[in-house]
């Protein structure tokens, strides 16, 4: 067996991947932050990963295979599936699905059987908005529509070196039935977002961003499922706050020109 470290560079690199030990030492403090955050449980931990990973899947971010939505209430694209993507990025999304992940970041947030969902259902992969894209404040899907599994948590880590805050993007969390959002962090690089999937963790970035023509909001989504034998046989809807009008009749003009019926697929498309 070569040992990791030194003596090879893949498994150097491989080792560097998670921040195991940061986490390690750190976990009690940030379960207690977890579990006391508002509107509902979260973390926000900033320099968690390695820069070069992150670097690196920037570098290989894909420009096709993508799933690209334009509706009243989300405009961006993900990334379709696992095995389209470059396989530096492959291995990292492997690596944040591995036990020995699973363990720490289910010891954090009080998950002590979480899975990962090999299908990445639910808008796992990697993300990406250009110039006007929004996501309104939504709940995830909690029950998988295949495996017997029921989301549990979602982690974002975010990929954006020199983001300007003027440009908008920062995620909400929001309570349903509240006047505003109760807590904004700005989609700064190696920023990393790990929440609760509850029926009311609502969260998006509603305003439209305005960056350049030559940037886009880019990130990493996963989310961590528990086993659960009725998840299979009744799937739920989405929840979503309402939004702005403005932004509800631009999408249905944009459906009407494209006549593509407000969602759309597409090799190369780009917003």
């Amino acid at each position: 067996m070569i040992a990791c470290g030194a003596d090879s560079s893949f498994d150097a690199t491989v080792w560097r991947m998670l921040p195991l030990e940061q986490l390690g030492r750190e976990k009690n403090r940030l379960r207690n932050s977890y579990m006391a955050a508002k509107p509902y449980p979260h973390l926000i931990i900033d320099g968690l990963w390695d820069p070069a990973v992150l670097d690196r899947i920037v570098a290989e971010f894909p420009r096709n295979d993508w799933s690209f939505y334009d509706t009243p209430y989300e405009r961006k694209g993900t990334s379709f599936g696992l095995f389209d993507l470059a396989p530096f990025t492959q291995l990292f999304f492997m690596e944040v699905c591995s036990a020995r992940f699973l363990r720490l970041l289910g010891e954090i947030t009080g998950h002590d059987d979480l899975i990962a969902d090999p299908r990445h259902h639910g808008g796992g992969g990697l993300h990406e908005s250009h110039r006007g894209g929004s996501l309104k404040p939504r709940t995830d899907r909690r029950r998988h529509p295949v495996l017997p599994l029921l989301s549990r948590l979602e982690m974002i880590i975010y990929l954006n070196r020199d983001w300007d805050p003027a440009w908008g993007g920062a995620i909400e969390l929001w309570n349903a039935g509240a006047a505003e959002a109760g807590v904004k962090s700005n989609c700064l690089f190696n920023r990393t977002l790990i929440l609760s999937t509850m029926d009311t963790s609502l969260h998006g970035f509603p305003s439209p961003i305005s960056c350049p023509e030559t940037r886009s909001r880019q990130s990493i989504s996963l989310f961590y499922w528990t086993r659960d034998e009725e998840a299979a046989k009744s799937d739920q809807n989405v929840k979503r706050l309402p939004g702005k009008q403005e932004t509800q009749l631009a999408a249905m003009l944009r459906a009407m020109l494209s006549g593509m019926g407000g969602w759309t697929r597409s090799r190369s498309s780009r917003f």
